[in-house]
């Protein structure tokens, strides 16, 4: 029951908390969905931060390892990129508005935040820098360069400053993926 008990009340806060954000759900609103009573949610945790912290340590190690297996494809270089493109973009799909800002300007998980960002910015580094020694990414392009361009690109999104741009937040990801990948001048395939 221990075991099964921990996954409801994770599985819950995960659902609520990707819909509603942090600071929205509840810990009455975990427990019905769930199933459980208050008493058996704090038995296991002190507060719902403490849970949300526990689920988004796991959360994050997924993505990284995710990340790395398509990484680690034998497929070539320009769809591993496009996987790994559409892979973050169906997965930031599954988030509320809510969540994203939450996400990136709660000091309470900043550090796990930074932690993470870290460690995804060092693979994606790794991977982009392998690829343009392989010749797949134009010599031209500086890694250093385009990581600060991604990266101002994700913030400029997190912040929703193209959200009056887009009523589909799948144009907006193809013309930001397109964009990055053929240019202004370049040929879409």
């Amino acid at each position: 029951m221990a075991k099964d008990a921990r996954k409801l009340l994770k599985d819950a806060t995960w659902d609520l908390v990707l819909k509603k954000g942090f600071k929205a759900t509840k810990v009455q609103d975990v427990c019905t969905q769930a199933g459980l009573s208050k008493m058996t949610f704090y038995y296991y945790y002190k507060n719902k931060y403490e849970l949300i912290e526990e689920i988004l340590k796991n959360f994050f190690d997924d993505v990284i390892k995710s990340s790395q297996e398509i990484i680690d494809e034998n497929i070539p270089f320009q769809d591993r990129v496009m996987k790994l493109i559409h892979w973050k973009a169906d997965f930031v799909k599954t988030m509320s508005p809510e969540f994203v800002q939450e996400l990136y300007t709660s000091g309470q998980y900043l550090e796990l935040m930074k932690s993470v960002m870290q460690r995804s910015q060092e693979l994606v580094y790794s991977f982009y820098s392998h690829g343009k020694d392989q010749g797949e990414i134009n010599e031209s392009v500086d890694i250093p360069v385009l990581m600060s361009w991604m990266n101002i690109v994700s913030d400029m999104i997190i912040e929703g400053k193209f959200n009056h741009l887009f009523d589909d937040p799948n144009e907006m990801n193809k013309q930001i993926r397109d964009l990055m990948l053929y240019g202004v001048l370049g040929n879409a395939k």
